[in-house]
């Protein structure tokens, strides 16, 4: 672990510029303090973003933000002003929730039949009923006479007619077509039952984990070992999620082992706080993936399986995600590099036996003959044969080289090793295309060979000019006694992820939201690309400059 922060310390230099650069910022900080409150501030850095000929549909949304913070701030008329106009907006696709906040405003300004009108054209059932609820919370105290007398405008209104019912239950006179009403709405329910999504509390993140931490059969939580990397992962998640809450996000976790066993699975799908859960993270194994893709199916859930490439099994699935690309992504990104930067087009592949290599090799064979890139070899490898490969495509000599390209496609150390060991030995220019893993590896120091023609292909690649990752690192140390490991760092990123994805700002539906985002930068990775999508499509391309890594 000591020699892993070295190697850090190597190539990690901070890069504000490129922060500034990102004309996102503030926009994104203002979101993030409308999720602490601090609505004021927000509003100012939301304010330059509410130009719609500059920043196109981007403004509808800042907008928005810049009106609920209005509200928020109890500043009624300037975010009416703000609100109106989207609410009328039929081509936005927020347009019922602009409805729903303008009726908020009309209520706060005791305006209930401009309120109760505005909620009546709400066509969405689920925020529909948000407004019910906040009709009746809203018409407690009403008069009967007024329910009354617009009780024909707005009976499909449930929090309506129960706020009626109440206060004719209140009074021991009643006129004849009071006690008439009365009899009418005796036998309604006084609950509202609304859809899923809206009996949850929509101030706070629920997050279920179901992670396989005894994966080899155990039972018990106290016998897993440090380097357990389902244990890693979840730190990284457990520490990211508790800074979220010291931020002022409002998160609530629920944490099960699955024990890689489908009958303790399908007991766990039964605890309630899952058909409540907004996302799920986990599991990971196949046979663990399967019962929970269809339960998630079935209850409108986001599944996420946190650390795999491989997408073959949730195709056709609307609520399952990969948190890193896809196989298919990874192929793409390869050879975008290989269009732009490399001047031949013959090609090496090395695969190890792993099902991820093995099928981001069969997918690159298929894309790269489409596009015109021969390969002269494509062959499975192992630390044993690894130097018959490099004879096998005379990679000892530049000039004789049968390839202009040299891609190995594993995550084995033991590979990597022998690798690095034979290119510090050679002088070539070759590039030689490898996984990210591979800058996690002690050994290798890269910056220190005569050519820097490794290149590293993106897999939620952690970028190591971000300062947030010092910031991470640090904390981690502090709160652990150690530097965390790959699988922590991938663990942390997928907490601000979904924080920043779902939230009570920004609402809970994960698809949309996700489309809306378009690219983002990630809290310490290159960042993520899931518009429509349920893998992260952005794949960098990774290599050395000056001791530095850059994306190409």
């Amino acid at each position: 672990m000591r020699t892993y922060f070295f190697l850090l310390v190597l190539i990690f230099t901070f890069s504000l510029q490129g922060f500034a650069q990102d004309n996102l910022a503030a926009y994104k900080k203002a979101k993030t303090l409308i999720g602490y409150g601090n609505y004021a501030d927000a509003m100012e850095l939301m304010r330059p973003y509410m130009e719609q000929s500059k920043y196109g549909n981007l403004a509808l949304y800042a907008q928005y933000h810049f009106g609920f913070a209005a509200f928020q701030n109890k500043q009624l008329e300037l975010a009416k002003s703000v609100i109106e106009p989207l609410a009328v907006n039929k081509s936005w696709e927020k347009q019922y929730d602009a409805r729903y906040l303008l009726a908020l405003i009309y209520f706060g300004e005791n305006k209930n039949l401009e309120a109760l009108e505005e909620i009546s054209l709400i066509k969405n059932p689920e925020i529909f009923a948000l407004g019910e609820r906040a009709s009746l919370n809203q018409l407690k105290n009403s008069s009967v006479s007024f329910l009354i007398a617009n009780l024909s405008k707005f009976q499909s209104n449930k929090g309506y007619l129960i706020a009626l019912r109440n206060q004719l239950e209140k009074q021991s006179i009643m006129s004849t077509d009071e006690k008439a009403v009365l009899q009418q709405l005796s036998s309604l329910d006084k609950s509202i039952n609304t859809p899923k999504s809206s009996t949850k509390n929509l101030q706070i993140l629920d997050i279920a984990i179901l992670l396989p931490f005894n994966y080899s059969g155990g039972t018990d939580v106290k016998t897993i070992s440090q380097g357990n990397f389902i244990l890693e992962l979840y730190q990284g998640i457990d520490f990211g999620i508790k800074e979220l809450i010291s931020y002022g996000y409002k998160i609530n976790v629920k944490t099960f082992d699955t024990q890689r066993d489908n009958s303790r699975l399908q007991k766990i799908l039964l605890d309630d706080f899952l058909l409540k859960a907004d996302v799920i993270i986990g599991p990971i194994y196949p046979e663990e993936t399967e019962v929970v893709l269809q339960f998630s199916e079935k209850n409108n859930i986001p599944f996420i399986n946190p650390l795999s490439n491989l997408d073959d099994r949730i195709q056709g699935y609307d609520f399952a995600y990969l948190f890193r690309p896809a196989i298919s992504s990874l192929s793409n990104g390869l050879l975008t590099y290989l269009r732009n930067n490399v001047e031949g087009k013959r090609l090496a592949l090395a695969y190890s036996s792993t099902s991820r290599d093995e099928q981001l090799a069969n997918k690159l064979g298929e894309d790269s003959k489409s596009q015109g890139y021969p390969i002269v070899l494509k062959t499975l490898i192992s630390p044993k044969n690894i130097n018959q490969f490099f004879d096998s495509i005379q990679l000892g000599t530049d000039s004789l080289s049968k390839v202009d390209a040299v891609i190995i496609l594993s995550d084995d150390p033991n590979i990597a090793q022998a690798t690095f060991g034979f290119m510090e030995s050679k002088n070539l220019k070759t590039p030689v295309i490898v996984m990210d893993s591979w800058l996690y590896f002690n050994f290798a120091s890269y910056e220190m060979l005569e050519n820097q023609n490794f290149v590293f292909l993106g897999n939620n690649s952690i970028d190591f000019n971000n300062p947030n990752l010092e910031v991470f690192r640090n904390g981690f140390n502090e709160e652990y006694g150690k530097y965390p490991s790959l699988n922590m760092h991938l663990g942390y990123e997928l907490a601000y992820w979904i924080a920043e994805t779902i939230n009570p700002t920004d609402g809970f539906d994960f698809r949309t939201n996700l489309n809306k985002d378009g690219f983002n930068q990630g809290k310490i990775t290159y960042g993520f690309d899931f518009r429509d999508s349920n893998n992260n499509r952005y794949v960098p391309v990774l290599r050395l400059y000056n001791g530095k890594l850059e994306v190409n």
